[in-house]
């Protein structure tokens, strides 16, 4: 088998210009191509799902370029071989330069950009328990946390709506620690979604401060949809209007709301603390 690995010494290699510019959104955008750093985040994005009925969004990792000086553990090498594509090895300092991270761990892989948009014709049923959509995210370390959490609370699909960030972006990958590849995560058009979700006979709850029904009082167990909106301006007019019921957390001190992400992880652990009663 011929040495897939090939060693890069300079700081004006091409290759290191090319792939440290996928920090930028329009060099993602141009390339339709996207980076994926550390260990834990690749082994995820390698990690199929093809049988669920909602599948995730489908990774095919192009390049990988890793620096052993940096190397955390001892099953880089492992990843690095179960995956088949070219391999450029560099010393740290030039992988500094390149890694979105303070502290990097030697790992970074490109990845063909996916088609994020709901594929309909490919999801073979929807009865999964919660589903969790989210309107106009404007902050990428926000959404990766809300991920992250959606997972761990058995969140079965999110659907992001008129986003203000890439879903790609390098914060949101890292901050969901690559439960963006095990989970489906799509974007969607919000009234269609909604419409979609109603005639599968889901109850569409949308969260916010002004919400007429304490967020405790209704019944989780029941297939729900909970709707969370943007960090600035809360959820628009059509998402309230379109929802069967409005909720809030009760605020009992002078701030108005809580943080995006908390406020998902609170509503979604409530789901799961009813669904297991």
């Amino acid at each position: 088998m011929p040495n897939r690995r090939q060693y890069i010494t300079s700081f004006s290699n091409p290759k290191v210009k090319w792939v440290a510019g996928l920090k930028e959104k329009r060099n993602r955008d141009e390339e339709k191509k996207f980076f994926i750093e550390g260990y834990r985040e690749i082994k995820k994005a390698i990690t199929s799902n093809s049988n669920s009925p909602i599948p995730c969004l489908p990774v095919n990792i192009t390049s990988l370029f890793i620096s052993p000086e940096c190397f955390l553990g001892e099953n880089e090498e492992a990843l690095i071989n179960s995956v088949k594509c070219p391999i450029f090895e560099l010393p740290r300092k030039i992988f500094e330069k390149i890694s979105y991270r303070d502290r990097p761990d030697g790992l970074i892989a490109v990845a063909e950009t996916p088609d994020a948009h709901v594929p309909w014709d490919k999801i073979k049923s929807i009865d999964t328990n919660p589903i969790l959509i989210i309107e106009g995210v404007e902050k990428p370390g926000n959404l990766g946390t809300i991920l992250r959490t959606a997972e761990g609370a058995g969140v079965g699909l999110v659907i992001v709506t008129d986003p203000r960030i890439d879903l790609f972006n390098p914060n949101v990958v890292r901050a969901s620690t690559g439960t963006i590849f095990t989970l489906p995560v799509y974007i969607g058009d919000l009234k269609e979604v909604l419409t979609k979700f109603q005639s599968k006979g889901y109850k569409r709850y949308a969260v916010t401060p002004e919400g007429k029904t304490l967020y405790t009082s209704i019944n989780m167990k029941e297939k729900s949809v909970f709707l969370f909106g943007s960090e600035q301006y809360g959820l628009s007019d059509d998402a309230k209007q379109l929802s069967d019921d409005t909720l809030h957390l009760p605020m009992l001190g002078e701030a108005d709301s809580l943080n995006l992400a908390m406020s998902c992880g609170i509503v979604l652990y409530e789901s799961i603390r009813q669904r297991n009663k």
